[in-house]
């Protein structure tokens, strides 16, 4: 079983790859850093990725961004944390974090806890294939972006980044985040073709005021995918109110 451990700290890999393969698992594999590591899941992706976070869980975390829009959710991701709180651990399992260990590192857990996950995550070869916004569904099988009056095709590159967007709505996904999730470049060197994809994506999937949907730039940062009332769901509900009066009325 190959582990690719995220981490900084010289002791830290030491003693978490000591204790793996003490239990059998020697193919443990540094990274320092979530370009280099983004990159290798993209080449050879590992059995286990474990992240060691120095502060507070970030919702901005790159390789779970990359696993989102990559469809790999059978790859599971172990996050290790000395100061982690409890609104920390809240967050990483409502990013998708499957193991957490945190305070002083208890290497029998890690082992565990990272064992566990990969059993877990066994053989789930298939991932979710459909998300739905409001009345806008994205389709993984024919990268179709579907409404109540449309149906969109789109290139590898746009679902990707569609799905990621999808993926967590009303979060800010920052241009980073975008190019090493999607490209697994770095901003300055995709940044260009971002910014390209981004006016194309806006302009097939109409994200404006009157899809409920809209792509908002975060100005220097990113964008935000935000759920907003569409205009003519406002009509029809401005036309229904005083009918339901009336009928109160008579009743």
């Amino acid at each position: 079983m190959q582990i690719a451990l995220l981490t900084r700290n010289d002791s830290t890999f030491r003693r978490i790859k000591n204790a793996f393969e003490a239990d059998g698992m020697p193919d443990c594999v540094r990274y320092t850093d979530e370009l280099g590591l983004i990159r290798s899941l993209e080449r050879s992706p590992p059995d286990l990725v474990i992240i060691e976070s120095e502060t507070e869980f970030s919702t901005s975390n790159l390789v779970l961004a990359w696993r989102a829009c990559h469809f790999r959710q059978d790859l599971p991701v172990m996050m290790i944390g000395q100061w982690w709180d409890s609104v920390s651990m809240t967050n990483a399992l409502h990013a998708g974090v499957d193991e957490i260990v945190v305070g002083e590192f208890r290497l029998e857990e890690i082992v565990a806890r990272g064992r566990h996950a990969v059993e877990r995550r066994r053989g789930e070869r298939t991932a979710q294939s459909i998300i739905t916004l409001g009345s806008s569904t994205l389709y993984r099988a024919t990268r179709e972006f579907v409404t109540l009056d449309k149906r969109v095709r789109l290139t590898a590159r746009e679902f990707s980044i569609a799905w990621l967007f999808f993926s967590h709505p009303g979060a800010l996904i920052t241009r980073k985040e975008l190019a090493h999730a999607v490209w697994g470049k770095e901003l300055d060197i995709a940044g260009r073709s971002l910014e390209q994809h981004i006016y194309k994506l806006r302009a097939k999937l109409e994200l404006d005021e009157h899809s409920g949907l809209t792509l908002r730039t975060v100005y220097s940062l990113g964008y935000m995918l935000e759920q907003i009332e569409a205009p003519h769901h406002r009509d029809i509900c401005t036309t229904r109110a005083p009918r339901a009066r009336m009928a109160e009325a008579v009743s």
